[in-house]
């Protein structure tokens, strides 16, 4: 019987995954150490691989003079939220994964010599997911920049608002654009760079509104995937969508640089940017308030006990509460949520009908053309002058095809942002109404900047010098809702929800179906009262018996009773303490906690093998609070994170 030698021939389809890499797009096996000599960028075909945040510092920023701040905030469970594993699970999951506290950094450090404020996101944690650490974490660098007049650079890598935080996460929106708005008054530069991905609820707020935006060749970058897209337009979506070049050829990209040239041109562009001389800048100073006894929004508590007097009597409130009583949570949470998608409840030009006199309707953004999305006009409300901004659906299906069933193109966000500006040039008060499932999410708004249009009218809205009264008629959907709902008071009515994502898109990527669509909404807390609880809505209107669709009269006018009153009493702050008391409200939403840090210690000489094959296979291997590793995660994320 012969002997079988064995083969000493290399086995081709064996690649140690420590050693080597396939690139994704040309498909080729590229040897790690030499990749990493390129800036993980592929020699063949030139593919951008992902960075990891300490990974992306150390390309960036000059060696020695990195130093992070607030490395120990950590996120908090608010909400309990459970879909197939609890949110806490996946935190600490993350963070053995990746050795961060959560997907984002910031810190001081030079750039070419140039001292910075500089804030990194890391989508191998939770897809760069933002909730209220990634908000605060960014805020607090906006902030410095402020403080100290040095430019902010933010490095986005997300997949938009983490849904596992709900409205908290889409609140982080309103907090970073309005740390922005103050830096761009006061003249310090904001540099903002786009890798892959940027999308969702991060492009739609501080990633798009860079002082110059400068993009990763090919980076994803869009506000709704492109599934999202094609489900709802059921058409064939345009070649290089959503990508580096296609945001640079529509005007929303300055500039589309290779990674190997991305400090230089960062560099150039800090000379060319500096920060507007102190003396010439109207900074912004904080009016002189006893902080302690100053409670602007005080009025609140004591509104919300005579809501019920305007709204149900006794005998109502009691039989809509014996409704909900015993009965499945989730059921209970899905009734409201249908509710508000009812066909026949009132919108924005019924509550105006029924609440305003002399309404005036103004059409067009001055730019592209008019939006039926949304309507916008002045009138009289119990006399006052005011200027009124709402989404508007459709009663039937040719209306709703005219209005695009409630979701705005981007130019019905920038004619409210002209009737704002007009609002605010005249010293008329604004109330909104929020209806709607979310923004269009097209490719024809992708092209005429959907994203640039949400954020600059959060940003405008926290910095407007007038009141602000919005209320939340029906569907609050994410942050096609926050583009006009940034108030100084925000009011709903019962049967309202308000959401970070539709509870059929969460139930999707978490359930991995959307028929667990009322397991989702149950899990996001989407009703006026979870809302309020949170501290996202401030007062709840109780609605007729059956509900705001079967009495449109009577809804209106309990309604416009708050509303009068509101108004009444943010007439009573100055224009300082309401764009204080304004701030500080966005400010604060966000819930975290701050562990303590230990000092950093320098890496040991000498190290042999054994201890760095250690620190492969270690859970802590990324820690950037001291020394920056080279190490970068370019695995793909799971399917939950994105």
């Amino acid at each position: 019987m012969p002997l079988k030698l064995p083969s000493f021939r290399a086995r081709r389809n064996a690649y140690p995954a420590d050693l080597w890499t396939k690139c994704p797009t040309c498909e080729e096996m590229l040897f790690n150490k030499q990749l990493d000599k390129q800036l993980r960028v592929c020699p063949s075909c030139a593919h951008h691989f992902r960075l990891s945040a300490s990974a992306r510092l150390e390309q960036l920023v000059d060696a020695g003079t990195w130093t992070e701040h607030d490395a120990g905030l950590q996120s908090v469970d608010v909400l309990g939220f459970v879909d197939q594993k609890p949110y806490p699970d996946r935190l600490v999951a993350a963070q053995t994964a990746t050795g961060l506290r959560d997907a984002a950094v910031w810190g001081i450090a030079s750039l070419g010599g140039t001292p910075i404020a500089i804030c990194v996101m890391d989508f191998g944690f939770m897809g760069g997911s933002m909730g209220a650490v990634v908000g605060e974490k960014v805020t607090r660098a906006a902030e410095h920049a402020l403080e100290s007049r040095t430019p902010l650079i933010v490095v986005s890598a997300s997949g938009g608002a983490r849904m596992q935080e709900g409205t908290l996460a889409l609140m982080q929106l309103a907090k970073t654009l309005a740390a922005l708005e103050r830096l761009r008054v006061a003249g310090v530069p904001f540099l903002s760079v786009l890798s892959d991905p940027t999308t969702g609820g991060v492009f739609a707020s501080f990633a798009a509104v860079g002082d110059v935006n400068i993009a990763e060749p090919n980076a994803l970058i869009g506000f709704a995937g492109a599934r999202v897209s094609v489900g709802t337009i059921a058409q064939e979506l345009p070649p290089g969508f959503q990508r580096s070049e296609f945001l640079f050829a529509h005007g929303f990209i300055d500039r589309v640089v290779p990674r190997a040239g991305l400090r230089d041109e960062l560099a150039r562009l800090l000379r060319l940017l500096p920060a507007r001389a102190v003396d010439a800048a109207p900074a912004y100073a904080p009016p002189e308030l006893d902080l302690d006894r100053f409670r602007p929004l005080s009025f609140l508590s004591s509104l919300v006990e005579k809501v019920g007097e305007i709204g149900l009597p006794d005998a109502d409130r009691a039989a809509t509460a014996a409704d909900h009583a015993g009965s499945d949570p989730r059921d209970a949470v899905w009734s409201r949520v249908l509710l508000a998608r009812n066909l026949h409840r009132p919108r924005t030009l019924e509550f105006v009908a029924a609440m305003t006199d002399d309404f005036v309707e103004l059409h067009g953004d001055r730019l592209f053309g008019d939006d039926a999305a949304i309507v916008a006009g002045l009138c009289r409300l119990d006399g006052r002058r005011i200027a009124v901004i709402g989404q508007q659906k459709g009663a039937d299906t040719d209306e709703n095809i005219r209005r695009n069933f409630g979701m705005p193109h981007p130019e019905g966000y920038r004619k409210a942002m002209r009737v704002m500006e007009l609002a605010e040039r005249l010293a008329l008060p604004i109330v909104t109404f929020v209806d709607v499932p979310g923004a269009h999410p097209g490719p024809e708004s992708e092209e005429r900047g959907i994203a640039e249009s949400i954020a600059r009218s959060i940003g405008l809205m926290s910095r407007l010098r007038t009141p602000i009264v919005t209320v939340i008629t029906g569907e609050g959907g994410s942050g096609g809702a926050l583009a006009i709902a940034v108030g100084d008071v925000v009011i709903a009515l019962e049967n309202a929800v308000y959401s970070v994502i539709s509870p059929e898109g969460c139930a999707s990527i978490l359930w991995r179906t959307p028929d667990e669509a009322p397991a989702a909404a149950l899990a996001m807390k989407m009703t006026a009262a979870d809302q309020q609880a949170l501290g996202v809505i401030d007062i709840v209107v109780p609605e007729p018996r059956e509900g705001a669709h079967v009495d449109h009269a009577e809804t209106a006018r309990r309604l416009k009773a708050i509303v009068v009153d509101r108004l009444a009493a943010l007439d009573e702050l100055t224009i300082e303490q309401l764009l204080e008391s304004r701030y500080r409200r966005y400010r604060a939403l966000g819930s975290y906690t701050e562990a303590e840090m230990p000092e950093p210690t320098p890496p040991p000489v000498g190290r042999g093998l054994g201890d760095r094959l250690r620190d492969l296979l270690g859970p802590g291997r990324r820690v950037v609070s001291g020394a920056i590793p080279s190490w970068s995660r370019d695995e793909p994320p799971a399917r939950e994170e994105v």
